[in-house]
């Protein structure tokens, strides 16, 4: 004989919505005044301090205010949560000052790169090269075409260069495996902190000391290629040990091959941090102007054979133009600022939305 438990007529009704809880959200009156006296006071000290003009900015904000905000919020930590709060309210004003403070220099560095380089922008700046221009020429004459040619060429032939072989020097350390792989690691950390003048060096001893090349795009490429290489590698291969295991063995297990399943199923799943990879080995030397002087050098005409003749790039014409004692000069020189930074945010932004769109389809 069995019992049929019938429900009880309380829970027969339409079901309760059950709203979360979360007493930890709510804050007491205390908490929030202490909060604002340690954000208020500091901020009235500093003002007051930079109002009788004694000091400057800087100091104020580094010997000052950040002193007087780690002991407003110790001693507002003290006040509402006890002594074991200090140490946690000196660490997150820690992280937002320190974040605040990389976000001032970046915008004050942004700001004035296009406050001063928009000046030298206008069509001809863009599209013409420097041939028939001195120092002392206006800006409506000449520009900077075939300095972004030449960088063009050189980090292109650069990352064709060393994003297979980092790709590859990723691959054999984190799915072949073998027994050279404490020595690759090894190199590969070495050659993350080889001076950008020694790989223009390098290039200049090897190849165009001994007749192997000319001065011209593809020796600083090489050169630009030894700076990238293990930037590559070494974030490629970060990216790969995120790919989940079972994706491995669940391929093996299908009978794929090892090579079969580093193609198709590895790399794939890796593609966006690949990409990382890849614009953080570009941004790792677009700006480098060392090796280009020893291996490059500069070309007031506008080359595209990258073997032939010796080929300027924006890093070689902004360091050419700055130190001249012609305000124009110097002026082309933020233009090219500006235009490489224009040129690498328009890189990553294309880069970023093609491997999107691969990956959504």
């Amino acid at each position: 004989m069995t019992t049929v438990m019938e429900r009880p007529e309380s829970l027969n009704g339409p079901a309760i919505e059950q709203v979360p809880q979360r007493p930890w959200s709510k804050r007491p009156a205390k908490f929030w005044i202490a909060t604002a006296i340690a954000v208020v006071v500091p901020i009235a000290v500093v003002g007051l301090i930079y109002s009788a003009d004694v000091t400057p900015p800087a100091i104020l904000l580094t010997v000052i205010y950040f002193p007087l905000q780690l002991l407003a919020a110790g001693l507002a930590a003290l006040v509402t949560k006890g002594k074991h709060g200090i140490l946690d309210s000196c660490i997150i004003v820690l992280a937002i000052g320190a974040t605040a403070l990389s976000a001032i220099v970046l915008g004050s560095m942004l700001f004035t790169i296009i406050a001063r380089g928009i000046e030298a922008f206008r069509p001809s700046f863009i599209f013409q090269n420097s041939v028939y221009i001195s120092p002392s020429t206006p800006l409506d004459y000449g520009g900077i075409g075939h300095a972004i040619i030449g960088t063009f060429l050189i980090v292109g032939i650069a990352a064709i260069i060393s994003v297979p072989l980092g790709i590859a020097t990723a691959v054999y350390v984190t799915e072949v495996r073998g027994r050279a792989v404490p020595y690759v690691r090894f190199f590969v950390q070495a050659m993350s902190g080889v001076p950008s003048v020694v790989a223009g060096l390098f290039v200049l001893t090897v190849f165009i000391l001994t007749g192997v090349l000319r001065q011209s795009a593809l020796a600083g490429a090489i050169a630009y290629a030894i700076l990238m290489l293990p930037t590559v590698a070494r974030t490629a291969e970060e990216v790969l040990r995120l790919v989940p295991e079972e994706l491995r063995t669940g391929a093996l297990a299908l009978g794929s091959t090892r090579a079969r399943v580093v193609s198709k199923v590895v790399i794939p799943a890796a593609k966006t941090g690949i990409i990382t990879a890849v614009l953080l080995g570009v941004a790792r030397v677009v700006g480098e102007t060392a090796p280009l002087l020893l291996t490059a050098l500069k070309n007031d005409q506008t080359v595209v054979n990258p073997i032939s003749d010796p080929i300027s790039a924006l890093p070689t014409f902004i360091f050419d133009n700055v130190a001249q004692p012609y305000p124009d000069a110097v002026t082309r020189a933020w233009g090219a600022a500006l235009a490489l930074m224009i040129l690498v945010a328009i890189l990553f932004t294309v880069t970023r939305y093609l491997g999107g769109r691969k990956r959504s389809a």
